[in-house]
């Protein structure tokens, strides 16, 4: 197990490090790149968009102060687009986001000292699902209702998926959208040298399921070979959720314990039986390292057979996706996360794209004024035709992939599974860690079996600690 504690600190460190800034000491910071515009048509929607807003808010300052490891503003790389949202805040309201800038290991604490301070940032992202409902608890974000109204047309259709995040009869988390957490990337061109089928149509034929992509994996490893079908941070927890069920869940302001579903006993049992065949890249042998400590890393060259990863992945500039291969070159593609061939319907493990409104922010409006431009950004289908414009004319992107992506958000909206386990405590977050991990660390394994009996009193004593200062 304390192998596993090492794999998920060094994830943490390793998504900081690749995170769209590099971490550091908590600061306020602006770019110096030069600053990212639209195409002219794609600008005229923007602009259309703006005039549309016949309300605007009132806003004595139009700066907001965002507290991340990462910087919402497009300053990965030099072809990293704008997103509709951020130009439709800087048309409409001359809106600037100033990145309060922290670090992945120590985000949390940092947050708590500028709250405790009076320096509080304006806002942070709940995309993680690691904010909710911790940080409720721990007063350092604050309801959002007096600022957004969930019976408007323009949030209507997010109040179901918001009311999963109240706390004390408050909302404490804005849902721009649902997002699928993972989706399984492979490479083209590596699948048909091999002589497999492609992963796509077996999609579309109803075969992809659990029993074809680990017939595939295990095909294709060679350990001789430095050949491993799996590698990342993010294929147990992945097919786990596959299952139709989270290992915690929320239910009516209660924190629910599925550790002893037969659904994820199935789903662990699978895994076990992948891990006897090492199908995995034995991180545990390369300082916990994913293959050349690179996101993708393997998917090009045929070294690695599938890539479980967020759309964050290959949703990027070139210059950041050429590890899965060449994506102008019709090379990617990806599909759903597999679930059982018998699961009643396609289960998606999901995420939320949300915000929170920081304990003491000073421009709560000025943040209100910028959700509802996501949300503008959302729902409007020639602003959606931005982000695939962008994805095909500027990322490579083919048809086929703008296809199936859509397909996916939309099974996502329909199916969605939110693990919750990260935004209650650490302490809960590190055991279903070691937990959901544990049939599958490539530095020993458990069964499922023996994994329940371990740790069910101790996720059981951390749930009822936790759910007593819910109440």
């Amino acid at each position: 197990m304390k192998a596993i504690k090492k794999a998920a600190a060094l994830a943490a460190a390793l998504s900081c490090a690749l995170s769209v800034a590099a971490c550091g000491n908590t600061s306020s910071s602006e770019s110096s790149m030069p600053e990212k515009v639209l195409k002219e048509d794609q600008q005229q929607i923007v602009d259309r968009l703006s005039d549309s807003i016949k309300e605007p808010r009132k806003l004595d300052n139009t700066t907001i102060k965002w507290f991340s490891h990462w910087d919402i503003n497009p300053t990965e790389s030099e072809d990293k687009d704008i997103g509709v949202d951020l130009a439709l805040f800087k048309k409409k309201y001359n809106g600037k986001i100033e990145w309060m800038q922290t670090t992945w290991e120590n985000y949390f604490d940092d947050l708590a000292k500028n709250v405790m301070a009076n320096s509080s940032p304006d806002f942070i992202g709940a995309d993680d699902m690691n904010v909710f409902p911790k940080c409720a608890i721990k007063d350092m974000v604050e309801p959002i209702d007096d600022y957004i109204d969930f019976s408007t047309p323009l949030w209507s259709d997010m109040k179901t998926a918001s009311d999963k995040f109240i706390f004390g009869g408050k909302h404490y988390v804005a849902v721009v959208r649902v997002d699928p957490s993972y989706i399984w990337i492979y490479n083209k061109k590596v699948i048909d040298d091999i002589g497999f089928d492609q992963p796509a149509d077996l999609w579309k034929d109803g075969k992809w399921n659990w029993d074809t992509m680990c017939d595939m994996c295990i095909e294709f490893t060679d350990a001789e070979a430095d050949k491993y079908a799996l590698d990342g941070w993010y294929y147990e927890n992945a097919l786990l959720e596959s299952t139709g069920l989270p290992l915690i869940d929320m239910k009516d302001g209660k924190i629910v314990n599925n550790i002893k579903a037969p659904e994820l006993a199935k789903a662990e049992d699978m895994m076990y039986d992948l891990q006897k065949n090492q199908v995995v890249y034995p991180k545990d042998q390369h300082d916990w390292k994913v293959r050349g400590d690179v996101f993708g890393d393997g998917l090009a060259s045929g070294l690695t057979l599938f890539y479980p990863i967020g759309f964050w992945g290959i949703e990027n500039a070139p210059s950041s996706t050429a590890p899965y291969g060449n994506i102008a070159d019709d090379e990617v593609m990806f599909v759903p996360v597999p679930c059982a061939k018998d699961s009643d319907k396609q289960y998606i493990p999901s995420r939320v794209h949300a915000f929170c409104l920081a304990k003491g922010a000073k421009n709560p409006e000025g943040v209100a004024a910028w959700l509802d431009c996501t949300r503008y950004a959302e729902t409007d289908e020639a602003a959606h035709q931005i982000t695939l414009d962008q994805l095909a004319d500027d990322y490579g992107w083919t048809q086929e992939m703008l296809d199936m992506r859509d397909e996916i958000y939309k099974m996502a909206a329909e199916a969605p599974v939110f693990e919750f386990a990260q935004g209650i405590s650490q302490d809960i977050s590190n055991l279903t860690d070691n937990i959901i991990k544990g049939t599958m660390n490539p530095a020993g394994t458990s069964t499922w079996t023996q994994l329940v009996e371990e740790n069910e009193k101790a996720l059981d004593y951390y749930i009822e600690k936790e759910q007593n200062s819910i109440k």
